[in-house]
């Protein structure tokens, strides 16, 4: 029994530790008018080669998750309006 607790606990605590992580990939913020559709970018991803499995927006960048050309997996930060990769900032 106190296994299981303790295995249960440890479960919960790297669920909990993985929702807390935080993206660094900030894209400054413009207004939604000025970006350019999430179709056109799933698009240009797509005649690269890309398989692309979700994408949604974060910290006012295009977050797409999937498979380049290599079929490596891939969690990139496209900016809005220029479609560039956007990285973290160096620490």
């Amino acid at each position: 029994m106190k296994t299981r607790t303790l295995l249960t606990s440890a479960a919960v605590a790297l669920l909990l530790a993985g929702q807390a992580r935080a993206h660094d990939e900030k894209c400054e913020p413009i207004p939604k008018a000025e970006w350019r559709p999430q179709a056109e970018l799933e698009r240009k991803l797509t005649d690269e080669g890309w398989k692309i499995s979700r994408v949604k927006i974060t910290n006012g960048c295009y977050e797409v998750y999937g498979r380049d050309a290599k079929n490596n997996k891939m969690e990139t930060f496209f900016h809005p309006k220029t479609f560039e990769v956007v990285t973290a900032p160096k620490k």
